[in-house]
């Protein structure tokens, strides 16, 4: 879910200059190929190129999927100019008779194709290495559109290239993915970054939020609306900023986006951002690179701290989370995986009576269970999971979802209960990383300089 800024920021006149910034930074996917549609191939090339445009500064303002039909891949480029002064298009220049892509492409500009000869030669020679005979029909895909900017293909056989129709720059690249993030990186790229202006700037920050809903997040940051848009300053553009809110379960990531001139565009996000970090608090724990065991093992490494685990729903995920930075023999001892009471009497020192009383989903095991961890591996913190995952195994006291975790460590033990009823996996991660987010309050909480609040 998106918050566009222009729908509630207070009216901002536009200038010519940001006219111009906006036309130029405007551009559209078009993604090639039956086989898309049908849902046979996942289109991962479209997600890739829509993040290396935002990167780059561009709002990509729409994707398009469009069947191996002369016709409909017309009105699809057609359409995609209409909206963007940039198209990327994926797909369609194989050697195959469904190749239609760069028949289309010279038909849009007036002309027709033609054979690159340099790729031309990369073809004749990989044929001569294997020693065989070039087909004609493998001579399609090194054709382009006369007069069209060859983009050349590091990796494969077919060219990429760029045409002009009308205002708009079109750029075709092979629907195989290592080709066409070869031939966007070295060619395509550095063009899109020519376009734009020179003052201009775009500043990106992803936060990871935990703890909170995606209602109760934009709870905390919609008064931030209004300073969204900051009027530019001598005749600049306006600097704008978007809102944006992402599930990623369990997290929530919140991502700002500014673009204006350099200098502006830097204070007017960093100013925002500092306002989203007071809002969220706690919950928000990192940036995008930051996921939440890398957080963890630089807390414990800083502190000087070792860990073990107790695990009983999550059957090891919570130490395979942990396990999964480089590194972590550093602060990781070792876990035991208790699924059986038995096992918790045995490896944790759960007392029988502590389970006879309260069962073993419970505040009283958990806390025994890490105890135990952190008494027979001999570190500075236990932690401790024990659930009902489902989807049996519930009661009507304890139905499917209920979790207790806990963090046993120097300033004693913190319990939590979690209610989760959903699927079996859900409430298993879920359950893991609501275990290393109390680690991680537990962790700082051991240093004044942190400020630590509820979840």
């Amino acid at each position: 879910m998106s918050k566009v800024s222009s729908e509630r920021a207070p009216h901002v006149p536009v200038s010519a200059s940001d006219r111009t910034w906006s036309s130029a930074g405007r551009a559209a996917i078009v993604c090639i190929g039956d086989e898309l549609n049908r849902g046979e191939v996942v289109d991962r090339n479209a997600a890739w190129l829509g993040e290396q445009l935002s990167d780059l500064g561009y709002q990509v303002m729409w994707r398009f999927g469009v069947n191996d039909i002369e016709s409909d891949m017309i009105e699809a480029l057609r359409r995609a100019c209409s909206c963007a002064s940039v198209v990327l298009v994926s797909g369609g220049l194989g050697p195959t008779s469904d190749d239609l892509t760069v028949d289309v492409a010279a038909g849009l500009i007036g002309s027709s194709a033609v054979v690159d000869q340099a790729h031309e030669d990369r073809l004749r020679a990989r044929f001569a290495e294997r020693k065989r005979d070039v087909p004609a029909l493998a001579l399609r895909q090194v054709r382009v559109p006369a007069g069209a900017t060859v983009l050349a293909n590091p990796v494969g056989l077919a060219p990429g290239f760029a045409i002009h129709h009308e205002d708009c720059e079109l750029f075709f690249m092979p629907g195989v993915p290592a080709e066409l993030k070869a031939i966007f990186a070295t060619a395509i790229a550095p063009r899109l970054r020519q376009r734009l202006p020179a003052a201009y700037s775009q500043q990106k920050t992803t936060l990871r939020v935990f703890g909170l809903t995606e209602g109760q997040t934009d709870q905390k940051l919609r008064d931030l609306l209004p300073e969204l848009v900051a009027a530019g300053r001598d005749g600049l553009a306006p600097t704008r900023t978007t809102l944006h809110y992402r599930l990623a379960f369990p997290e929530i990531l919140v991502t700002l986006v500014t673009t204006g001139d350099t200098t502006d565009a830097q204070t007017h996000h960093m100013g925002l951002l500092r306002k989203v970090r007071d809002r969220l608090g706690d919950a928000a724990y990192g940036e995008l690179a930051d996921e939440l065991p890398l957080v963890i093992g630089r807390a414990l490494r800083q502190a000087g701290a070792k860990l073990a685990t107790a695990e009983s729903c999550t059957g090891g995920l919570l130490g395979a989370l942990i396990t999964g930075v480089a590194g972590c023999s550093d602060y990781y001892q070792g876990g035991v995986i208790s699924y059986a009471n038995e096992a918790k009497v045995q490896q944790l020192g759960v007392r029988e009576e502590t389970l006879l009383q309260h069962g073993a989903v419970s505040r009283e095991c958990v806390e025994e269970m890490a105890r135990g961890a952190r008494e027979r591996f001999n570190t500075t913190y236990g932690v401790a999971i024990s659930g009902v995952a489902g989807p049996g195994g519930g009661t009507p006291e304890k139905p499917v979802g209920t979790v207790h975790i806990a963090v046993c460590g120097p300033m004693g033990i913190e319990a939590r209960a979690i209610y989760w009823p959903g699927d079996r996996e859900d409430i298993r991660r879920l359950s893991a990383i609501t275990a290393l987010h109390l680690l991680l309050r537990a962790i700082r909480a051991t240093d004044p300089s942190k400020k630590t609040e509820a979840l």
